[in-house]
């Protein structure tokens, strides 16, 4: 259900679409951020990820929060996994009085889904595609994601669908809007992984392309 709370958390605009329950690698370098990261590390806490393209900035987010410091550096770099928590639109940005030291902030409001979950029907049309894909692109063992969160986020987290079509989903409050999107997504690209399967098949048949 949708979420009147509102406060004001860090920002950490990125090149990605963060989903709720979806794990990503970051690679954290400059003065600001190594700083937020000491922070969340000391209380636990989260900070905003924002999709950032060019000098634009996505107006609906995700939080995130640190699973593990893979790799410390003596300079005070870090490589570090985080997990997504929770949707957020964002209402209002604060400039920090030091941008080299201190990250952004935004006054934010958290979200969720507005329709009911998704009929069982459209879920397992879902997983059946999602597997037929997996197993197009020479995944071993192809099996249905599991987690706590939407069918429709652990699908998005599964494979790369691109930034784009993560954000669409980020931002829509309909479990079954969400994964209709998928479906539709995904009955486009099994017939191109299909005739790649064939393409490469017949070359170890015979050395020769179709």
């Amino acid at each position: 259900m949708p979420s009147s709370e509102r406060t004001l958390i860090p920002l950490f605009p990125l090149p990605l679409a963060l989903v709720p329950g979806e794990v990503v690698p970051l690679h954290i370098f400059e003065e600001r951020y190594k700083r937020l990261i000491a922070e969340c590390r000391a209380g636990g806490g989260e900070f905003g990820v924002l999709l950032q393209q060019k000098d634009v900035v996505a107006g609906a987010g995700c939080t995130a929060r640190m699973v593990e410091v893979i790799e410390e550096f003596e300079d005070g770099r870090l490589n570090l996994l985080v997990e997504g928590r929770r949707r957020f639109r964002l209402l209002e940005v604060v400039e920090p009085a030091d941008p080299e030291g201190e990250c952004l902030h935004g006054q934010i409001e958290y979200f969720g889904d507005l329709s009911a979950e998704a009929a069982l029907d459209i879920q397992e049309k879902a997983v059946a595609l999602f597997l037929r894909m997996l197993a197009l692109m020479d995944v071993e063992s192809p099996r249905r994601p599991v987690g706590e969160e939407p069918l429709s986020f652990l699908l998005a987290a599964a494979v790369d669908f691109g930034v784009a079509l993560k954000q669409q989903l980020l931002e829509s409050i309909s479990e079954t809007e969400r994964l209709e999107t998928l479906v539709t997504v995904i009955e486009t690209l099994i017939p191109r992984l299909e005739l790649r399967r064939d393409r490469e098949e017949a070359i170890r048949g015979n050395g020769k392309g179709v």
